[in-house]
């Protein structure tokens, strides 16, 4: 603590000689000055003393008669009066100051988390509709009004939170687990077949079959109809009642599928030639450096921006990037046809898999591999089963048409 007293306040080393030198010691003691590091040589002392106290000793001095010289001077007074001496580097610093406090006004990094489905790129274009982006001032933005704006029109997004750290624009983002999907519900609904096939199995909860296990259907054939006749003992209809029909029902239907490739597929190969551009960006304008580079006929470019920052959330409108050019060579290759009926039959999976996250069912494949010119091809004929069926809403005025008398039997197809 004492040192770092003496660094505040200022001291110097100093080398008193002479006679009297221990006399000088002795009396600088009884007036209480503080000697530091003190050094003992032939008729001479050499110590710190705080700038205060040596201004005390001038009397000692004269009364010991000793000579007194300033080996060195150390402290912050004499930092301060050394930097405030050299004017441009106090100019500099000022000027730096108030850069960075007018820098601090505006947005230079835009930090956005918490987004899956949505991209940057996306959100990104976004705030430009909304005159937001880089160089932005930071007042202009409107925190609750973005926010707002943000969830109305972007389903995806249940919350998200923006606020301002520094020179940075912070979004989180919170998305929703599993996409919604609002099923439509209807007063009164009937089932038709979404494909020709044959029906395998029929099972009814809500409404009339109007066909049976084993008959051939057609895509847009009615399945199940939700209108229901209210019949007397006698037969005959008073009324109708108009219900959503519901049945578990499969129907079993032939799929063509065919899938080629060919033997031969171009690849890419690096040839090992590459070279560098450095680029900097300021702001919204970049600079190139640009030195002698050969030109390449086929080249990927590998793109990366550094930003400069000063702390954490202290970014500053300064970027250094680089691009790497890299070249390559398209040249065609030949696969094994091992390889490539692996990847058929992977292909054929996948398929299969996709059918199955849609409620079809595959019981049977019937394929084959050949080869046709230069193509490898898989065809044959995929048995498969479907559970999903097409809902058509009933018009209510039905009802009032078939009590007149237009209709006054029951069609039904099957009876229960």
């Amino acid at each position: 603590m004492n040192s770092f007293l003496f660094y505040l306040k200022g001291y110097v080393r100093v080398r008193v000689y002479g006679y009297g030198v221990t006399r000088f010691i002795n009396i600088c003691n009884k007036r209480g000055l503080c000697l530091r590091e003190i050094e003992q040589g032939e008729e001479e002392y050499i110590f710190h003393i705080l700038i205060s106290d040596f201004k005390k000793i001038q009397d000692i001095v004269r009364k010991t008669k000793v000579k007194v010289v300033i080996v060195s001077k150390h402290g912050l007074p004499f930092f301060f009066w050394h930097v405030l001496t050299r004017k441009c580097f106090v100019i500099g610093a000022i000027l730096c100051l108030f850069m960075l406090i007018y820098l601090s006004r505006f947005i230079w990094a835009i930090d956005i988390e918490g987004n899956v489905s949505i991209s940057d790129e996306m959100i990104l274009d976004y705030l430009k509709e909304n005159n937001i982006q880089i160089g932005s001032k930071s007042d202009s933005v409107d925190e609750d009004g973005l926010e707002k704006s943000i969830r109305k029109d972007f389903d995806e997004i249940t919350w998200i939170s923006i606020g301002q750290e520094g020179t940075v624009l912070t979004i989180d983002i919170k998305e929703r687990d599993v996409a919604v999907y609002e099923e439509k519900t209807y007063s009164a609904s009937s089932l038709y077949a979404s494909n020709d096939g044959i029906v395998v199995s029929i099972v009814v909860r809500s409404g009339i079959a109007q066909v049976k296990k084993g008959d051939v259907v057609t895509k847009g054939q009615l399945l199940v109809d939700g209108v229901l006749p209210v019949v007397r003992t006698d037969g005959t209809i008073t009324d109708y009642n108009l219900v959503n029909a519901d049945a578990d029902i499969l129907i079993q239907y032939t799929q063509n599928y065919e899938e080629q490739i060919s033997f031969y597929t171009n690849e890419k190969i690096y040839t090992g030639e590459s070279y560098k551009e450095f680029n900097l960006r300021l702001g919204n304008k970049i600079y190139k450096l640009k030195g002698f580079h050969p030109t390449y006929n086929k080249e990927d470019v590998i793109e990366s921006f550094y930003q400069l920052k000063l702390w954490e959330h202290f970014y500053l409108p300064v970027w250094f990037g680089v691009k790497e050019y890299c070249e390559y060579e398209i040249i065609p290759v030949k696969k094994g046809k091992k390889v490539l009926e692996e990847q058929l039959y992977e292909n054929l999976t996948l398929f299969l898999e996709s059918l199955e996250e849609k409620g079809v069912q595959n019981m049977q494949k019937d394929v084959k591999i050949s080869t046709s010119g230069s193509m490898l091809v898989l065809s044959g004929e995929l048995q498969l089963v479907d559970s999903v069926m097409l809902r058509e809403e009933i018009d209510p005025s039905i009802r009032t048409e078939l009590i007149n008398g237009q209709h006054n039997t029951i069609n039904n197809g099957d009876e229960h």
